[in-house]
C-alpha cells in the first residue's frame, strides 16, 4: 500500500476530528460532500487531502489498526463522517402543541355539546310537526314562517355548534409529509 494513500486516510481522520471537536470549520462544500463517504472520498482540500478512490480508503482503513483494542479505522471513519454531516443538518424545533384539558372536561364539553345539539333539533322538529299544511296559510306564509325558524335557531344554536376559532384560517396550517426524494 502506498504511503500516500495511508498519508490521505490520517489527514482525513485528522480533519474530521478537527471538525467534530470544533477547531476546524468546514465550508458548504465540504459539508456537502460529509453527506456520503463516495462524495467525502471525492473531497479535496488542499494542504490536507486530495482525492482518493473509496476502495483505496476502505482497504487502508481495514488494514490500519487504530489502537490496541483492534477496532478498525473503517468503521470508525464511517461513524465520524455521519456525526461530522449531523453537524451540518439543522435541528427541527417543533413548536409545542397545546395540551388538551383533562379527560373529564373533554367528556363534560362533549356531553354539553350533545345536549345542545339535540336541543336543536328537537326545537326545529318540534316546529316542523306544527307546520298544518291543511291550514289556510299560503305556501309564502308558511315559506316565511321556516325562514325566520331557521334565522332564530342559527342565532341561537350556531355559536355553540360550530367552532368558528377551530375553523378560521389562523388555525389551519399545512403538514408536510411523507418521504422527499423518493
Amino acid at each position: 500500500m502506498r504511503t500516500t494513500t495511508i498519508k490521505n486516510l490520517h489527514s482525513r481522520r485528522t480533519w474530521l476530528t478537527n471538525v467534530l471537536s470544533g477547531e476546524s470549520s468546514p465550508s458548504k462544500v465540504e459539508f456537502r460532500a460529509l453527506s456520503t463517504m463516495k462524495s467525502f472520498c471525492l473531497l479535496e482540500i488542499s494542504g490536507l487531502f486530495k482525492r482518493i478512490s473509496l476502495n483505496s480508503l476502505k482497504q487502508a482503513a481495514k488494514s490500519s489498526i487504530l489502537d490496541i483494542s483492534g477496532s478498525n479505522m473503517w468503521s470508525e471513519m464511517l461513524e465520524m463522517r455521519a456525526k461530522a454531516f449531523a453537524l451540518s443538518t439543522p435541528t427541527v424545533i417543533e413548536a409545542p402543541t397545546p395540551s388538551l384539558p383533562p379527560f373529564k372536561e373533554q367528556a363534560r364539553i362533549a356531553l354539553l355539546e350533545a345536549h345542545i345539539a339535540s336541543m336543536a333539533y328537537f326545537d326545529v322538529l318540534t316546529f316542523l310537526e306544527r307546520i298544518d299544511p291543511q291550514s289556510s296559510h299560503s305556501a309564502e306564509e308558511i315559506r316565511a314562517t321556516i325562514a325566520l325558524k331557521v334565522k332564530t335557531s342559527k342565532a341561537k344554536y350556531h355559536s355553540f355548534l360550530t367552532s368558528d376559532q377551530m375553523i378560521s384560517s389562523k388555525n389551519i396550517k399545512v403538514i408536510d409529509g411523507g418521504k422527499k426524494n423518493g
